[in-house]
């Protein structure tokens, strides 16, 4: 049974110095790259040789200013995150229509509506957060515009989160909401044969996970046929170069992967289930979409999963975005280089649709 739609996200309380820094970060888009090279320096430079895009460099030492403790607890991580994403949100893409609902069950879902959904094809997305944080909220505005901009229906999975449920349980809610959303999507209207996955951050690696599953485990429910990943998490073994170069200063720290993997706690980081860049077979799999960010702990891997998925013969796109880093599908707001970024990651969508149709 549909629950009543909240009108609008849950914000958290905003205190006068954080009303303060929302107003600067929504002045970014004012200002030219030159002025703040004039007051900050130039921008950093990684070892590639691709510039930190100028207005992310300001926001960045925004956010450094005002950084909390050094080792937050899991509480400060989840309000933290919730606090972040509401200085630097803005008006919502606007929809079809909204449901939330629960599936299986248990498993609560948030459904956005294109205009016309009868028989568009539909995504299940699994937001990103170190399996320890984020929810259906924090990833509203994401949701709202690859519904509005690829007119396609968008089921968001609230998954259980870490350490209350470390791995493998937001693996196995992945596997049983998606048979129980291509349902909910033929009800709501959608083509449910024609079924896709996405995700960020730990919900791209989950995305991957669950492909990988249904095509080596034979589950229930319709084959997917495109996969979006966003700077996903592929190796636990934390072995690529980029982590070394960008472990403290954009966003996403060593400290806190480090936490997350801990409060995840995979019994074995080589395992294809917690890395599912070290997959052996990647072919087979469904069209995919991999982004990564030039400044992200995590480049070098998603990087590298997208090379070794085009060498196995799966349709393979991936979309470079050097100047930007980990968590900028939530800057799209403030930041022209980063509402540019998502506009690409649509266009590449829309394209993978159009070839995978059924």
């Amino acid at each position: 049974m549909h629950r009543p739609w909240r009108l609008a996200p849950r914000a958290p309380r905003l205190g006068l110095p954080d009303h303060l820094l929302r107003a600067a970060a929504r002045a970014l888009g004012w200002l030219s790259p030159r002025i703040i090279a004039a007051i900050l320096g130039p921008p950093p430079v990684n070892k590639r040789g691709d510039s930190l895009d100028g207005q992310l460099h300001l926001l960045l030492t925004l956010e450094t200013a005002v950084a909390g403790p050094t080792h937050p607890t899991l509480a400060e991580r989840r309000t933290k995150m919730r606090k972040g994403i509401a200085l630097i949100d803005g008006p919502p893409a606007p929809v079809g229509g909204l449901v939330e609902t629960v599936l299986a069950e248990d498993l609560p879902v948030r459904v956005y509506r294109p205009a016309s959904p009868r028989g568009r094809p539909w995504m299940l997305y699994l937001h990103g957060g170190g399996w320890a944080t984020g929810d259906l909220d924090s990833h509203d505005r994401i949701c709202r515009r690859l519904c509005s901009e690829n007119d396609l229906m968008v089921i968001a999975l609230d998954y259980r989160l870490s350490p209350e449920t470390p791995f493998p349980g937001a693996i196995g809610d992945v596997r049983k909401a998606w048979p129980a959303a291509a349902e909910l999507a033929a009800r709501l209207g959608a083509n449910p044969a024609w079924a896709t996955v996405g995700g960020d951050s730990a919900g791209g690696n989950l995305a991957a996970v669950m492909c990988h599953h249904h095509r080596d485990l034979d589950l229930p429910g319709p084959s997917p046929r495109l996969q979006l990943l966003v700077y996903p998490a592929m190796d636990f073994r934390l072995v690529e170069a980029s982590h070394a170069e960008f472990a403290e200063g954009y966003l996403l720290t060593k400290e806190s992967i480090d936490t997350y993997k801990a409060l995840y706690a995979p019994p074995d980081d080589s395992h294809p289930d917690a890395s599912p860049g070290l997959q052996p077979d990647l072919s087979g799999l469904p069209h995919t979409i991999v982004v990564t960010a030039g400044f992200d702990p995590l480049r070098d891997e998603g990087e590298a999963y997208a090379r070794r998925s085009t060498e196995a013969g799966t349709p393979t796109v991936l979309l470079s975005e050097p100047g930007l880093v980990h968590g900028f599908l939530q800057m799209d707001a403030v930041l022209p280089a980063a509402d540019a970024a998502v506009r690409r990651i649509c266009g590449a969508l829309q394209e993978g649709l159009r070839q995978t149709r059924p």
